[in-house]
Formats: structure tokens, C-alpha cells, sequence
């Protein structure tokens, strides 16, 4: 559940978006005014974070040009904007950034300044202050983040079963070659299995009905060989 500084945060480009829409099929002085109207409301919504983003970057002494970098940052993030991708507190944080940085690099030459003169370290309750802890928080980041440890720890060890698999199915081949072109073939053959398995692991459910024949023997010998390797039973 987003906050009310969010809610008019996200209310604030939508307006700006419509007045631009309405100004691309009735163009006018009046469209423009409703454009510049809106976009500086949503300006002044966003002076909190553009004021921590600029201490953050140790730009406080360069206020005005970072004032001017992050309405830039703005406008940017309006015009390409896609609400179906992320909401436009995240996406506009990223814009603002990405201008701070650039502007940052042109002024010290180094962006590794930040902890430099000029670089200031904010406690979380300045940030309370500024009214910042409403925005900084993202809702869905614990999950985000569970979820894709969560998954690439299932491809490490995923990459750990077929491995150990190839090594045992590489001996059992290569003990029915003797170097040579049979060697080349089983090598190639190896490579090939492994490749299907490895793919067969990541989508068990929904390709292992599609395989043909010898390649769903060749996946179910291999899925049943890891069972029996780590233990279990296969399915």
C-alpha cells in the first residue's frame, strides 16, 4: 500500500501524461499551459527526493545545476513512462540518478567522489525529516529479493546436479569408446545430453511431454541417477 505522498506522486504523472495526450489532438497555447502546469506540480512533489538525492551525491554545493539535472531526469521518465513495467516512484528514482551521477562525473571527474568533500552521509531519521522514509521504502523489495535468491540458489545447485551427472554418464560413455572418432562422438553426445537435462531441470512440468522418445528416456535416466545420488527417489 503506497503512501499519500506516493499516491500523488503516481496521481501527479498521470495528469502530466493526460495533458500531454489531450495537447497531441488539440494543440494550443492552452494545451501548454495545462502541460507546464502539471509538470510543475509534479516537480514540486518530487522536491524532497531531488533535495536528498543531491546531498546523497555530494552535489549540495551545486544546487541549481542539480535542480536543473533532475527536472531533465523528470521529464525523461514521464515521456517514457510504461505504468505496466513498474510504478513511477521507482522509475523516476532511477531517472534522477542516473542524472545526478552523469552531472556528478562532469563536475569532479571521478565518480567514485562520494565520499569526498562535499559528500554528505544522511542518518535515517534526517531522511524522516525530509520526508523521505515514506518513498524510499519499497514495498515489494523483500519479496523481489527472497524470490530471486530463492531462485538462484535453485540454478546453483540445479548447475552442481547436472554437473555431477555428467561426470558419472561421461565415464559410462567413455568406456564404450576408444579414443579416436568414437571418443569425438561421445564427447559431442555428452555435451548434448547435458544440455537437454540442464534445460529439463529448470521446466520439468511444462517441456518433458514435448521431448521425443530417446530424448525423454535419455532425461528420465538422468533425473533418476541425481535421485539416487543425492539420496531420494525420483519423480
Amino acid at each position: 500500500m503506497m503512501s499519500d505522498r506516493s499516491e500523488a506522486f503516481e496521481s501527479a504523472v498521470g495528469a502530466l501524461i493526460a495533458a500531454h495526450t489531450a495537447a497531441e489532438a488539440a494543440p494550443g497555447a492552452r494545451a501548454r499551459a495545462r502541460i507546464d502546469h502539471a509538470f510543475a506540480h509534479l516537480l514540486t512533489l518530487a522536491a524532497p527526493r531531488i533535495r536528498y538525492f543531491t546531498r546523497a551525491y555530494g552535489l549540495g554545493d551545486f544546487a541549481d545545476d542539480a535542480a536543473q539535472a533532475c527536472a531533465i531526469a523528470l521529464h525523461r521518465a514521464a515521456e517514457r513512462y510504461d505504468p505496466a513495467r513498474a510504478r513511477f516512484t521507482t522509475y523516476a528514482n532511477w531517472q534522477i540518478r542516473a542524472e545526478l551521477q552523469a552531472l556528478r562525473l562532469r563536475l569532479h571527474g571521478d565518480p567514485r567522489c562520494a565520499g569526498r568533500r562535499g559528500a554528505v552521509t544522511l542518518s535515517y531519521d534526517a531522511l524522516v525529516d525530509e520526508g523521505a522514509g515514506e518513498w524510499l521504502a519499497d514495498p515489494a523489495a523483500e519479496g523481489a529479493t527472497e524470490g530471486g535468491a530463492r531462485d538462484a540458489l535453485a540454478a546453483l545447485y540445479a548447475d552442481r546436479l547436472v554437473a555431477e551427472w555428467a561426470q558419472r554418464r561421461g565415464k559410462a560413455l567413455a568406456r564404450g569408446a576408444r579414443g579416436g572418432a568414437a571418443g569425438a562422438r561421445a564427447a559431442t553426445r555428452l555435451a548434448h545430453e547435458g544440455a537437454l537435462v540442464r534445460r529439463q531441470l529448470a521446466h520439468v512440468d511444462s517441456l518433458v511431454e514435448r521431448l521425443g522418445e530417446s530424448d525423454r528416456h535419455i532425461v528420465r535416466r538422468a533425473f533418476a541417477d541425481m535421485a539416487q545420488a543425492a539420496g531420494g527417489k525420483p519423480h
